[in-house]
């Protein structure tokens, strides 16, 4: 029979050996373990993704996710990086762009209006003076006669009329013009009104300045104010006056010559004509009556015949 002691250092050794066997098993386990811990690593870093296939992956995740917060905004930064960039270089090369951004569309200034001068030089145009009408009238080579704004020349039969229409003609004859309208475009008798400038030159106003024109057809006479009104009337005011032929004292007539002496009359007769008559009579005495006579006799002196009796100067009227 055996001893108490063995039977209980049996089954200890039993489980010592065990339990060493058990741990040379783990650590021989281990080194083959490894390997596959590496693989797993090594997979794990292979599906990671790599910086150049992270904007794949980034889009990806936004189609995969339209409505997620933060992943959006990643995959929309890393969507399109070249589009970040052309911004930012936009904000160096336009400092205010950001503030207009954020500010909404900037707005635009407002043009300002045209002034009458301005709107005026806009309808000017050019022609070539054909014919001179008078001094404020003119027909173009177009056809289309011109009545120059703002002025007012002599008519035809009044004075310095001829001169006015030649001053005209000096002026723009022949020349190109430049046509410039200032209000209505026409009169009633469908003549263009329009002032008339040749090399810089305002033909209107030199003829006010040197006495052929007056400023008128202007505010003060009913018509519309017109841009130049104000420069024609100081015109006028210092212009020359050139005076009228026809507003001259007319000179006294000259005395008409005595008529010269019918045939037969006392001077033609001497001494032997009665003076104071005429034509020529017989002198007193003797006496003489008108029907010693056959035509009537002019008294001009004494009248010793007695033969103008009603005293008008005219004897023997009965006889003519």
């Amino acid at each position: 029979m055996a001893r108490p002691g063995r039977l209980i250092a049996a089954p200890f050794f039993a489980l010592v050996l065990a339990l060493t066997s058990c741990a040379e098993a783990d650590s021989s386990a281990e080194p083959a373990s490894s390997p596959t811990q590496s693989s797993s690593a090594t997979a794990e870093r292979n599906d990671s993704p790599t910086p150049s296939e992270e904007p794949e992956s980034s889009e990806e995740s936004a189609s995969e996710e339209p409505s997620g917060g933060a992943a959006s905004e990643s995959a929309s930064s890393s969507e399109n990086p070249s589009d970040e960039a052309s911004t930012d270089d936009d904000a160096d090369a336009d400092p205010g762009s950001s503030d207009s951004a954020s500010s909404g569309p900037a707005e635009q200034p407002e043009s300002p209006e045209p002034s009458p001068s301005d709107a005026a030089e806009d309808s000017a145009d050019t022609a070539v003076v054909a014919r001179i009408i008078d001094g404020d009238t003119v027909e173009l080579d177009t056809g289309d006669v011109v009545r120059v704004t703002g002025i007012d020349t002599p008519e035809r039969g009044e004075c310095h009329f001829e001169e006015a229409s030649d001053r005209m003609g000096q002026l723009v004859l022949g020349q190109t013009v430049t046509l410039t309208q200032d209000g209505e475009d026409a009169d009633r008798y469908d003549r263009l009104l329009r002032y008339l400038d040749v090399d810089g030159v305002d033909a209107g106003l030199t003829l006010i300045q040197e006495g052929y024109a007056v400023a008128r057809y202007d505010s003060r006479d009913g018509y519309g104010y017109h841009a130049c009104e104000d420069d024609y009337i100081a015109a006028e005011a210092a212009a020359p006056d050139l005076g009228c032929a026809e507003d001259a004292p007319e000179p006294e007539p000259e005395p008409e010559p005595a008529p010269e002496p019918a045939p037969g009359s006392e001077a033609d007769q001497g001494d032997d004509c009665a003076p104071g008559y005429s034509p020529c009579i017989p002198p007193y005495p003797p006496d003489l009556n008108c029907s010693d006579l056959d035509f009537p006799v002019y008294v001009t002196g004494d009248d010793p015949h007695d033969l103008d009796r009603d005293g008008d100067g005219i004897g023997c009227e009965g006889n003519g």
